[in-house]
């Protein structure tokens, strides 16, 4: 068994051979309440495939029937068609929740890393969007009710509100950014690689996709004793098309209008695959994010800093010291092994 002592000798060792700055990487978590996300949303969802006819000789004897052209044919038979699904979120405004993984090992030569971020613009809630579909089908007709539906022309028809179930702005890979000291804070402004995730029910089941972007970010960072605070500040207007692998579906419900108008409606069954999504993403981000600082224990007086100041302490216990925080590694003597320790972890 390892002594209790010798264990915490080769913990400190171990923090201090790899630690250089007073905040290694560290979680800072969104402040919900502090934080605030304008936005809005578009997203275009065009697909193809057959509808059919809700007639049934056993469930729904006296459903609609389909029928390709103006002629001919028999039965209830499959129609092929083209459609876009557009969405539209309005503006509206969320508190978000997250966090952001700094690392200021380099912070004093200029650079903060971002080792990662997730934001969660509806902080785990959904928003209800309206809903519209916009069909080109070819020329067929129905019966029960009679209809005629000449092809090659959209017809808009709408559609119950849809669903945002998610909407995440997260990091795509870690990156440096410079900052700038400005007082007792860091300040820096840079674009960093990130991807908006969404997934929406509009009425086919969720469906999720994601749209890369480059994310332009200002903000300052505040490294206190006993707290980091982060502020970040961008707007951003996203588009993007993206390639998407859903599962194709099925027997979706429609009502579709007849022609010559009427009151009734000829119902109708789609099926159909989605093979890309067309978004436009409007955001304004206020995020406010804050953590525990780390703490180097070569840094005796606190400032968030290891330097002469804190050797001066160093000096002034030299010798022997039991529990002086001086003696970084345990040993009840403060001499030149705490030095080198103390060397290992100077920031400057």
């Amino acid at each position: 068994m390892i002594p209790e002592s010798l264990a915490r000798r080769v913990l400190l060792v171990t923090i201090l051979s790899n630690l250089s700055a007073a905040t290694l990487a560290q979680d800072l978590f969104v402040e919900s309440k502090e934080s605030i996300v304008d936005q809005s949303l578009v997203v275009s969802v065009p697909f193809d495939g057959t509808l059919i006819g809700d007639y049934d000789a056993k469930t729904n004897p006296d459903g609609t029937q389909t029928r390709p052209g103006l002629f001919g044919g028999s039965g209830n038979i499959p129609v092929e068609y083209s459609a876009v699904f557009a969405i539209d979120s309005p503006a509206s405004q969320s508190q978000p929740s997250g966090l952001i993984t700094i690392d200021a090992v380099d912070i004093a030569d200029g650079i903060l890393g971002i080792d990662g971020f997730e934001f969660d613009l509806l902080s785990g809630g959904s928003v209800s969007v309206g809903v519209d579909l916009a069909i080109v089908l070819q020329t067929f007709r129905t019966y029960s009710p009679f209809s005629i539906y000449p092809g090659g022309f959209e017809i808009p028809i709408p559609l119950p509100s849809g669903t945002i179930l998610s909407l995440v702005i997260r990091s795509e890979s870690p990156a440096d950014v410079l900052v700038a000291p400005v007082g007792d804070t860091y300040e820096f402004d840079s674009v960093l690689p990130g991807i908006i995730a969404v997934e929406i029910d509009f009425g086919a089941g969720a469906q999720a996709f994601e749209i890369p972007f480059a994310v332009p970010f200002t903000g300052t960072l505040e490294i206190g004793a006993s707290e980091t605070v982060l502020v970040l500040s961008s707007e951003v207007e996203v588009n993007g098309d993206q390639e998407v692998e859903f599962p194709p579906f099925e027997e979706i419900p429609l009502e579709l209008p007849t022609f010559p108008p009427g009151d009734e409606t000829a119902g109708v069954l789609l099926g159909g695959t989605i093979t890309s999504v067309a978004a436009t993403a409007d955001l304004s981000v206020q995020i406010i994010a804050s953590g525990q600082t780390s703490q180097n224990p070569a840094d005796f007086n606190d400032d968030g800093i290891v330097n002469g100041a804190d050797l001066g302490f160093m000096i002034s216990a030299w010798g022997v010291c039991i529990g002086c925080p001086e003696d970084l590694n345990f040993d009840g003597v403060v001499n030149g092994s705490d030095l080198g320790l103390f060397i290992a972890a100077w920031t400057g």
